[in-house]
């Protein structure tokens, strides 16, 4: 197979078309600025006339529309994978592959269709208008879909957690381990197109950093939105557990407790007066 690259469902997926990412550009072909040219989807034993065109504006995105009638069959095809209207905690994705001749093989990955135990966002809790970026900023519907990829293991505690989540992010092409502001030693999760995303599945007394990461890359204009992934509840309560029976074993009486989504949202009410951008809090469980 040749290259590929896994986008997220969105309304505008399902009605017109989604944007190539930056490094899929040469291997897709993407045409010369304010220029197009034609490309047949795959998909099902079915194929359809698409267009793909690169936008005249500063940064050059690149497009692949299908909203005229030629690109009616692989519309109803989405719809009839994904639904008309997928919801910001599905994380449904699609993965689209080069086969050679202008021809790409599509090929859906509906949440629904998930066979193998794995982790899901769950709960949201959004501030500042961040549910109303889910429309426009694509790096925040792939959030739902890069949690959906990290497998639950009963027995395995944060710090496997930490290492998946950084894999599937890697996966996604998220930008990992960089600096929020250059003079200083606070380093971010994960980022990518003006979305700063923080793992917080450690002390319940630290996550309070992560807000202050937040605001200094939105200063520096690093930053458009700012994502906090917590364990719920019930799988902070699995975790601990986990914890302490792994500290028993290694002679230790005592687990510190972890941050969870119910206390993020009590104690959000109090902090919110400091938090100037949008923000979104998501909520991890296992399926």
């Amino acid at each position: 197979m040749g290259e590929s690259f896994r986008h997220a469902v969105g309304k505008s997926t399902l009605r017109e078309g989604f944007a190539v990412p930056k490094n899929a550009e040469t291997w897709i072909g993407a045409p010369a600025a304010s220029s197009k040219r034609q490309i047949r989807l795959v998909f099902d034993g079915q194929e359809a006339q698409v267009t793909l065109r690169r936008l005249g504006n500063e940064r050059g995105h690149v497009q692949v529309k299908y909203e005229n009638s030629a690109g009616e069959p692989f519309r109803n095809w989405l719809v009839s994978r994904f639904g008309t209207a997928p919801g910001q905690a599905t994380g449904d994705y699609f993965e689209l592959t080069n086969v050679g001749d202008d021809r790409f093989e599509v090929k859906a990955f509906p949440y629904q269709a998930t066979l193998f135990p794995n982790l899901f966002v769950d709960e949201w809790l959004f501030h500042a208008g961040a549910d109303q970026l889910f429309d426009e900023e694509n790096a925040l519907n792939e959030i739902p879909a890069v949690v959906r990829t990290v497998p639950f293991d009963k027995d395995e505690g944060q710090n496997y957690y930490n290492r998946a989540f950084s894999n599937s992010f890697r996966e996604w092409d998220w930008q990992f381990e960089g600096r929020v502001v250059p003079q200083l030693g606070l380093k971010f999760d994960f980022a990518k197109n003006g979305v700063q995303v923080e793992v917080e599945f450690g002390n319940a007394r630290t996550y309070y950093q992560d807000y202050i990461k937040f605001l200094l890359a939105n200063r520096q204009h690093s930053a458009r939105v700012g994502v906090l992934m917590v364990p719920s509840e019930s799988f902070a309560k699995h975790l601990c557990e986990v914890g302490r029976r792994r500290a028993l074993e290694k002679g230790r009486n005592c687990y510190s407790g972890m941050i969870h989504f119910e206390k993020v949202r009590r104690e959000f009410q109090h902090l919110e007066f400091l938090l100037s951008m949008p923000i979104a809090i998501a909520g991890v469980s296992p399926t």
